[in-house]
């Protein structure tokens, strides 16, 4: 058993920066940090009361490992209008996040020795969740040249009889990427001609700034619809990423299967999150829509200076709340007599010499890159962006 757990996936990346950086300010050291993936604003009052209020009305046991039926429904609703398409609330269930949503998905249609594809880079726990169900990942490359977009033909020449998913984000973590209507209509032809599954994560849906475009793949390509699953959730677009709610829809003989995979491992996710996440649904719909300008302000912020910083660069996120410039060309400098070789380097250094947290491009399959989430206070942000540009015109 232990040299199984010693040879199985690592643990996130992200996350355990993010313990990293919780232990250095416990001990009081001065950090800011551009690491964490979420919002720096508190989540809808709506929800906040909604929970209050379940826990008042004793609502704190067992529900239908399923999901409660008002927010499947609710839930349903919005995908039919998103769509177009018919989602009734049986092709919906509600998940521990998007993790265990896309987590469940695969385990409902993978079989040991599948392949599965993912662009790169790429959120690393889609990768591991791959490997741990005992499939094979292929990673698609894309560049920032090309606003890491997919191109067709890279994703027709991974296609094999092994391939049974393909698995994508947009708006994409890490790098902002929103997929234009041109790269969709590649993918959708891709998937069409090799009858394979289409896992979209639209964990950030809603978080996308003009003049980038989101578009339902379902509604621009119906024919689609017995091939698509969907994973999505509460964290990004409610700002609600402790109380952990997502969702899993699809195909019903797969939603069923994923049901049951989730009803003998986590049983149901927690009454009063659940109830949490109906109340922001119904009284709060417009509440992504009101960060946006904020956001977009961030961004430009961020943006402006990261590109005044000789020998960075970085696209203009249309999404998301991130950016991932190249570093490349800080790779081979020195401090204090220490040669700079990755960009795990550059974080390390970053965040002893300047007090600045950063995800490092390995985390995601991309060396030479790092992510920084841009949504946090406007003081910090500044301040960040200042020991960023510090740190890396300080090497030699």
């Amino acid at each position: 058993m232990i040299d199984k757990m010693t040879k199985s996936p690592k643990p996130s990346g992200t996350m355990s920066l993010y313990a990293e950086v919780a232990r250095l300010k416990a001990g009081g050291a001065d950090i800011i940090s551009f690491a964490v993936g979420e919002l720096d604003i508190n989540s809808p009052e709506s929800a906040k009361r909604a929970g209050i209020k379940a826990i008042d009305d004793n609502f704190t046991r067992y529900t239908v490992s399923d999901g409660i039926a008002e927010l499947r429904q609710a839930i349903a609703q919005s995908l039919s209008a998103e769509t177009g398409q018919n989602f009734a609330m049986e092709q919906v269930i509600i998940s521990n996040g998007s993790k265990q949503a896309s987590f469940n998905l695969l385990a409902a249609v993978l079989n040991r020795g599948d392949e599965v594809i993912i662009p790169s880079p790429y959120f690393p726990s889609h990768l591991r969740q791959v490997e741990l169900l005992g499939a094979t990942p292929r990673l698609l490359e894309t560049s920032l040249a090309g606003g890491f977009q997919i191109k067709a033909e890279l994703l027709k020449n991974l296609i094999t009889d092994k391939t049974k998913v393909l698995l994508i984000n947009s708006p994409h973590n890490p790098t902002g990427a929103v997929y234009t209507k041109e790269t969709l209509t590649g993918i959708a032809e891709v998937v069409k001609e090799n009858n394979i599954l289409l896992l979209l994560d639209e964990i950030y849906s809603g978080l996308v700034f003009p003049p980038a475009e989101e578009y339902s793949m379902l509604k621009l390509f119906p024919e689609l619809k017995n091939n698509f699953l969907i994973a999505g959730g509460f964290s990004k677009a409610f700002a609600m990423t402790g109380w952990r709610v997502g969702f899993a829809a699809g195909p019903l003989e797969i939603i069923e299967a994923a049901g049951i995979i989730q009803s003998n491992t986590t049983t149901n996710v927690c009454s009063i999150s659940q109830k949490a996440a109906l109340a922001a649904m119904q009284q709060d719909p417009d509440f992504v829509k009101k960060l946006l300008p904020d956001l977009i302000s961030k961004r430009d912020t961020a943006v402006e200076l990261l590109n005044s910083i000789n020998g960075l660069d970085c696209l203009v996120a249309g999404g998301a709340f991130y950016l991932f410039p190249s570093v490349k060309k800080f790779i081979g400098k020195t401090y204090d007599g220490h040669k700079v070789e990755t960009s795990q380097d550059i974080a390390s250094y970053l965040l002893r010499k300047h007090g600045l947290a950063v995800v490092p491009g390995e985390s995601f399959g991309a060396p030479g890159f790092i992510r920084l989430n841009f949504s946090i206070c406007q003081t910090d942000l500044q301040k960040g962006l200042k020991r960023l540009k510090d740190g890396l015109e300080q090497l030699q």
